[in-house]
């Protein structure tokens, strides 16, 4: 399969995750706000984040593993493959038992004073067994998840990282239809966790037999063992243990600071400004995802010219579209709010403001991530964004009760900033002997984004109030213009010319 072909069906497999992913945005949080009210929402979100730290205890295994089986696979390394393999995955099932068995602590935890889901704030009160019910089998599911995700990194191996992907998105959907009926049912939150937990169970063991059938001679084992190993595997994936660690101290921590400061309407106010631009930046990473199974192909085969032709391509056509969905979708909230939520007074331009910037400082930076994260080269990465998230999480501790939203969100984006600033630096030691990184694309992402920023700062304030066909029409002109500057600046023709040339010859 050539490198086009592999990207081409990693990003459709990609972007019908995210799309999935807006689905269920879509169709769970109205449903929720519905059934449980804006509070009870609220709430629901804090119990998952209370676990959600559990799925970072693989410690970075299955990525780390899964890209380094990857390289020995191409390179006819067979032996030492399944003793890895099949370490690595006992490794895992070691972790998932044990962190399950400790997961039972939360039927003699008083959860619901912890999370302040006793009518604290005002808020409706969860019955105690409720929550620890519904905060173990939320635990399980996560730690399930684990080893899903083993699985469908395994498909990698293959050269089909997307069937993986496709896995993934049956997973996602088992989840969404299961909490759509429990809702519908009006389900305590217990109850939504237990029907969550068992579809993901089933399906996991769908997956499973499916590699059996697609690749026997790499289905993982339980066969060998290697100790030493064990420290071999943890010491480099521990890195990617920390870089997911990081996600969840700036995506869950700060909900749960909201929950016990302000209660659980809080925490929707900030969750469903953060997902209208987490689904707009998702959709941007579908692109930047596509392309990390060919980045590790590249690189275990050493193809530096290929490796720095994917980065600049890559880089050209994302920067273009980063400010055309972001300021896009910034000029489109109140439509969005209005239509999605009946709820346009939930609009604050300010806030909203402040949160697409750092959604596309944070696109730029995901998609240099992706040059470290999977070439096995992210040590230096990770203890840079683990230690700054540590210290994003002391400011929100110290800012949020303080200064609300406004507060979290400018912690937020000088922290994110400062990631990328360093991520510049290791994407240009990476590629340091082959070639010199070409930043002007960078320069002018950041003029461009914060030119249309500055006018949005003006805009805002009288655009929100204009009728629904209005404000629709002026994110349209807004991301044509994006589109008309972004041509030229980005140098797009080129690139075009290039993938043409490739389809041409395809076809041929």
């Amino acid at each position: 399969m050539s490198g086009v072909r592999g990207i081409a069906k990693n990003l459709s497999a990609l972007f019908s995750s995210h799309v999935i992913a807006v689905l269920q945005q879509v169709a769970l949080v109205p449903l929720f706000l519905h059934v449980y009210g804006r509070a009870g929402y609220g709430e629901w979100l804090a119990i998952s984040a209370a676990v959600s730290y559990l799925g970072t205890l693989d410690f970075g295994v299955q990525t780390f593993v899964n890209q380094d089986l990857t390289v020995r696979y191409h390179r006819g390394d067979m032996d030492e493959f399944h003793v890895n393999q099949s370490t690595a995955l006992r490794l895992l099932l070691g972790i998932v038992a044990t962190a399950a068995l400790v997961a039972t602590c939360a039927f003699v935890l008083p959860l619901q004073h912890m999370l302040k889901m006793d009518g604290f704030h005002g808020d409706p009160v969860v019955a105690p067994l409720v929550v620890q019910t519904a905060v173990f089998f939320m635990a399980l599911q996560a730690l399930i998840n684990i080893i899903f995700g083993y699985f469908a990194g395994t498909f990698m191996v293959l050269g089909k990282a997307y069937v993986g992907a496709y896995w993934n998105n049956a997973k996602n959907l088992t989840l969404i239809g299961t909490a759509l009926v429990a809702v519908l049912l009006h389900a305590s939150f217990a109850g939504i966790a237990v029907a969550q937990c068992s579809g993901l169970a089933v399906c996991l063991l769908l997956q499973m037999a499916h590699l059996h059938r697609t690749g026997p001679d790499i289905f993982p084992t339980l066969r060998y063992w290697d100790g030493a190993l064990v420290t071999k595997i943890l010491k480099p994936s521990g890195y990617f243990a920390l870089i997911f660690s990081s996600n969840f101290l700036v995506y869950q921590l700060p909900i749960l600071i909201l929950q016990r400061t302000a209660g659980g309407a809080a925490v929707t106010l900030f969750s469903v400004m953060r997902t209208i631009f987490s689904m707009t930046r998702n959709l941007l990473n579908a692109l930047t995802q596509a392309i990390g199974p060919e980045v590790t192909s590249l690189f275990a085969k050493n193809d530096w010219k290929g490796l720095s032709r994917l980065y600049n391509y890559s880089e050209r056509l994302i920067f273009a579209v980063i400010p055309i969905a972001n300021v896009g979708v910034l000029y489109l909230c109140p439509f969005l709010l209005t239509i999605w939520l009946k709820q346009p007074q939930l609009f604050d331009p300010g806030v909203y403001l402040l949160s697409a910037a750092t959604s596309i400082v944070m696109s730029t930076k995901e998609h240099k991530f992706q040059f470290q994260f999977s070439t096995n080269t992210h040590q230096e990465l990770a203890r840079f964004m683990f230690g700054s998230y540590v210290g994003l999480g002391a400011l929100w501790v110290a800012f949020i009760p303080r200064f609300g939203l406004k507060g979290l969100l400018w912690s937020w984006l000088a922290v994110e900033t400062a990631q990328l600033v360093y991520l510049v630096h290791l994407n240009a030691r990476f590629f340091r002997g082959q070639e010199e990184l070409d930043k002007r694309y960078l320069v002018r992402l950041g003029l461009l984004s914060g030119a249309f920023l500055l006018g949005a700062v003006f805009a805002l304030p009288y655009t929100w109030h204009l009728p629904l066909a209005e404000q629709v029409g002026i994110a349209v002109v807004n991301g044509g213009l994006l589109l008309g500057l972004g041509v030229p600046l980005y140098d797009l023709v080129p690139v075009w010319g290039k993938f043409q040339g490739r389809l041409r010859k395809r076809f041929a």
